[in-house]
């Protein structure tokens, strides 16, 4: 059985879209003469279920579709050699790694220390070529995060013990 990546994208996307709703429901919503915390996470959710769910049916019209295909068996021999035909998913693994890595990173060295290795590593995984361009992406999003935050809202980032 070959594994139809738009199915398999439209559900991911939708089950973080319901799990992004979920987790949506602690925060108020208020009256829509004065909406609470909760209203836009609400309509961004919204939002994202509702084009996840329109990916899904144009999924299935596509030929090659998962409902389309002759009933089989699904074994762990057909995922892993639907991985390894691609290496786009060991690279969306790994950003994901990175990112978790990244979100642990905040806690003991900070916000703009962790943001830059991040920035950099992630634009390399998406296909930069040399080292300039990340370097000064992620010099120019900590200096405008500083800025825009630190100076002009006067908001705090995680500093961790480093910074």
């Amino acid at each position: 059985m070959t594994i139809r990546k738009e199915f398999e994208s439209s559900l991911v996307l939708m089950l973080s879209g319901v799990v992004f709703l979920l987790y949506d429901i602690k925060y108020p919503m208020d009256q829509w003469a004065n909406p609470g915390p909760g209203v836009f996470p609400l309509m961004v959710g919204a939002v994202w279920v509702i084009l996840t769910a329109w990916q899904l049916v144009q999924s299935f019209g596509k030929p090659g579709s998962p409902g389309s295909e002759k009933k089989g068996r699904v074994d762990i021999r057909s995922v892993r050699e639907s991985l390894q035909r691609s290496r786009g998913e060991f690279k969306a693994l790994l950003m994901i790694a990175v990112f978790i890595i990244y979100l642990l990173m905040i806690k003991w060295v900070g916000f703009f220390i962790s943001n830059f290795f991040f920035v950099i590593t992630s634009s390399r995984l998406l296909g930069a070529k040399d080292w300039g361009r990340p370097v000064a992406l992620s010099t120019g999003i900590n200096l405008f995060c500083y800025f825009l935050f630190e100076i002009w809202l006067k908001l705090s980032f995680p500093r961790g013990f480093l910074f």
